[in-house]
């Protein structure tokens, strides 16, 4: 079951790849055509590669120089004193996750002083190392650390508002495909260490199929919509800007990515331990589309608030501009 899964994602992979280089040739030509010089054809294929080089290679190679790290939950009470303060002390060089330097570096200080003061209290130093997980997972407002919990959310948001503006599922699959590789680094460098490589291969491998069924789903959605069913009436009412149709595959996507991000913080939280035995890899993979499924209306409500605030703003300022140029 596994080799024919990884088969038609390989296909599918591969059959998406010529289709987006027989898109770029197409379009590198036509500029060519119209400005007169293959130049422009030329800069057109480096900036493709710019572009790949930037979102897809270099997230891809800054996760795999993280240093791998077995847990980031909570401490085993079988941890000897020697684990415990590798642990800590592996924290604490691995504040990267604070972007304002100044911060960061009082935090820093501040934590290594907490660290020598704990190091030969067993229980002392696991609080020290609960406080310093928790805060890279919830974040904090006052040191303006975005907690993981809070990123997935914001990953989700952008999936679904790119996704459902386009009109096209070849796109939408790529974007879905580059900002998942993206959010994967995002919660890598915002906690410090990345999973194992066995855990790193699944994640993968899940947004290969995450993908796929984004792209199954969007030509499912694209059939039934010309067809006298809820789909194809959902698709025949117009939101400005947005297709009804759209807005559906958005949705969709924002909650796949969604469990993409729950899979690695699981990852993060509990070590080679998430991936020991088929029964408890059942059990991340549900656990993820459950809390997935619990946080995707909170996702969806805060974007269309989003949303509507760009759009009275929108509104706001061409009011304005008539009564400018009346005084």
């Amino acid at each position: 079951m596994k080799r024919n899964l990884l088969l038609i994602i390989g296909v599918f992979i591969g059959i998406l790849v010529i289709l987006l280089m027989g898109n770029v040739i197409t379009v590198a030509e036509k500029l060519g055509e119209i400005c007169h010089t293959v130049y422009v054809e030329y800069a057109f294929y480096a900036l493709i590669i710019v572009l790949l080089t930037a979102f897809v290679l270099i997230p891809i190679i800054k996760v795999h120089t993280a240093p791998e790290f077995p847990a980031l939950g909570l401490v085993d009470e079988t941890s000897d004193m020697k684990k415990l303060r590798s642990f800590a002390k592996r924290l604490v060089s691995g504040c990267g996750y604070i972007e304002d330097a100044e911060v960061r570096a009082r935090h820093q200080k501040q934590i290594r002083e907490e660290l020598e003061s704990c190091s030969e209290d067993m229980e002392g130093l696991k609080a020290f190392i609960d406080r310093e997980v928790a805060l890279r997972f919830d974040g904090n407002k006052e040191m303006g650390v975005q907690g993981i919990n809070s990123r997935m959310k914001e990953w989700s948001k952008s999936v679904f508002m790119i996704t459902a503006v386009s009109q096209n599922n070849l796109v939408d699959s790529a974007v879905l495909l580059v900002m998942n590789y993206r959010q994967v680094e995002d919660l890598v460098l915002a906690t410090g260490f990345r999973p194992t490589r066995a855990q790193m291969f699944r994640i993968y491998a899940n947004i290969l199929t995450t993908t796929l069924v984004s792209y199954c789903t969007s030509e499912v959605l694209s059939d039934l919509a010309g067809e006298t069913t809820l789909a194809g009436a959902m698709a025949n009412l117009k939101i400005p800007g947005i297709v009804s149709e759209s807005a559906i595959q958005g949705a969709v996507n924002a909650l796949l990515t969604l469990r993409i991000g729950y899979v690695t913080r699981t990852f993060l939280m509990e070590g080679p331990d998430a991936l020991a035995g088929r029964q408890r890899r059942r059990e991340v993979s549900l656990k993820a589309f459950k809390e997935a499924f619990t946080a995707i209306p909170g996702v969806l409500a805060g974007t269309a608030a989003t949303m509507g605030k760009g759009l009275m703003n929108l509104f706001k300022v061409k009011k304005s501009e008539p009564a400018a140029e009346q005084s």
